[in-house]
């Protein structure tokens, strides 16, 4: 998938202003439920248009016990957000033809494993490397640390490679680590230092960071992890260090400053459209198979609207981030704890944002295979409330509807599966890279509440299954 920018000024003539206070408005009170159920303190969020927040909300507390109020001015991590920013970084250095996205990484770098050396600049931007992830081998805690390259490497050094370069999709975290470190040597500047000079600073985001640790004037929310055992309190945590993740995922923004980021992403302003080309086009394997990822972004439709997305977490913070470039209009969320479920809010936002995304607008069309429909109502009640005989779901099902994890999504469904009163077909939705098509359909409560299950098939048996809440 290709996308088509409009070029102007070059970045290092742009001049913005200093950022300003925002002033919150309440979360939307059809978002509260999905804020409550996301288990962080407190969250902020934006709709973004044209290098300015249009609309700032805030909810919850600012500090791990819910106390003081989230305060939409404060910077906090974004976490894996940050992969498209360093794929900017390098891109603007091979605009330059100072890198080359096809030469192998043991090119500029010359003291990490062997095994990762012939591994190209672009395989690792696309997560097509095979170099294992040091976040999934050595846990969250490193984040806390401030590790040399060296002990980074030697989290996953032992390992092989996850697969041969470019045959496979597999998020690597360790790649752009390897990528920071490429943009320092070649810049000969410290790599939270050729952000600041080179990115935020010409685009006046004066309020973004490398590394939790903010400068002087920037105040860095409280991040947060749960605690350990059924209802503990949540522990505070320290900001991520720069050493720990780089690029990978180290960088903090306030709204304000992501609405100017948002606003040169989708103009064009960051790189030259041969740059934005590079940045925005989706990466294809060796057999063809588009992975719907680009250089640190997700380009997948959202609701079949062209979007720009990605999320992130930190060991006391998730974000989550979408830009609609036909719309000129993006959304950015930031919630103030680890392992936060704060993306229904985040995709609520994107609906307020782009109101014909909303499924309550969708029609409802003639259900081209009713036999399916009323399979459907009979695997609702066997996944969600667990009716037996269980013959209509498959293993990954089977163990949606028995296991402990997934308890209190089944909790979250049951009240529509119990007390339908309809369940109406909408549409079939081709997602690139899923197993197969999903079904949409709007489930009416008898109380007249709704929400819709997003469902998939395979060999007779109901394959997945997704709830939204609007």
């Amino acid at each position: 998938m290709r996308w088509t920018f409009l070029a102007l000024a070059a970045l290092a003539g742009c001049q913005t202003a200093p950022q300003t206070q925002l002033t919150a408005q309440p979360l939307p009170a059809n978002l509260i439920s999905g804020a409550e159920r996301s288990h962080a303190p407190g969250m902020v969020g934006a709709i973004l248009r044209d290098g300015r927040v249009e609309a700032a909300y805030a909810w919850g507390g600012a500090a791990c016990d819910g106390s003081g109020v989230a305060d939409i001015n404060d910077a906090y991590e974004v976490g894996s957000i940050s992969k498209h920013i360093t794929a900017v970084a390098l891109l603007r250095l091979w605009e330059r033809d100072r890198v080359d996205l096809d030469a192998p990484v043991g090119r500029y770098l010359d003291d990490i494993p062997e095994a990762w050396r012939a591994v190209t600049l672009r395989q690792l931007l696309t997560h097509t490397s095979g170099v294992p992830d040091y976040e999934e081998a050595g846990g969250y805690s490193v984040y806390e640390t401030s590790p040399t390259p060296a002990e980074v490497y030697a989290i996953v050094s032992s390992r092989p490679l996850d697969f041969e370069p470019g045959t496979k999709w597999s998020y690597s975290n360790t790649g752009y680590f390897l990528l920071s470190l490429v943009v320092q040597r070649v810049s000969g500047e410290r790599f939270g230092d050729y952000l600041r000079n080179h990115v935020f600073e010409p685009l006046g985001m004066h309020h973004t960071f490398m590394g939790g640790y903010a400068p002087a004037g920037v105040e860095l929310a409280q991040g947060c992890k749960p605690g350990e055992g059924e209802g503990a309190a949540r522990i505070d945590v320290r900001p991520i260090t720069e050493a720990s993740t780089f690029g990978a995922g180290g960088i903090s923004s306030t709204l304000a400053d992501w609405a100017l980021w948002d606003d040169a992403l989708r103009d064009g302003r960051l790189l030259t459209p041969r740059g934005m080309h590079e940045l925005t086009t989706t990466q294809h394997l060796a057999d063809g198979e588009d992975t719907g990822y680009a250089m640190g972004l997700f380009i997948q439709p959202f609701r079949d609207v062209p979007n720009l997305s990605h999320s992130g977490q930190t060991q006391g913070f998730v974000a989550f981030y979408q830009t609609f470039p036909e719309r000129g209009v993006g959304v950015i969320l930031f919630a103030n704890q680890y392992q936060s479920g704060a993306g229904a809010v985040a995709n609520g936002l994107a609906m307020r944002a782009v109101p014909e995304l909303s499924y309550d607008r969708l029609p409802v069309t003639p259900d081209p295979d009713p036999a399916r429909t009323t399979l459907l109502r009979r695997a609702l009640r066997q996944v969600v409330l667990g009716e037996q005989p269980a013959d209509l779901l498959d293993d990954d099902t089977r163990r949606f509807a028995t296991e402990a994890d997934f308890a209190e999504d089944r909790a979250l469904m049951a009240p529509y599966v119990t007390n339908m009163q309809s369940l109406e077909y909408l549409q079939e939705q081709i997602i690139p890279g899923a197993d197969g098509p999903r079904y949409l359909y709007r489930v009416t409560r008898a109380d007249g509440d709704t929400a819709y299950f997003r469902v998939g098939w395979r060999d007779g048996k109901l394959h997945r299954i997704r709830w939204d809440d609007e």
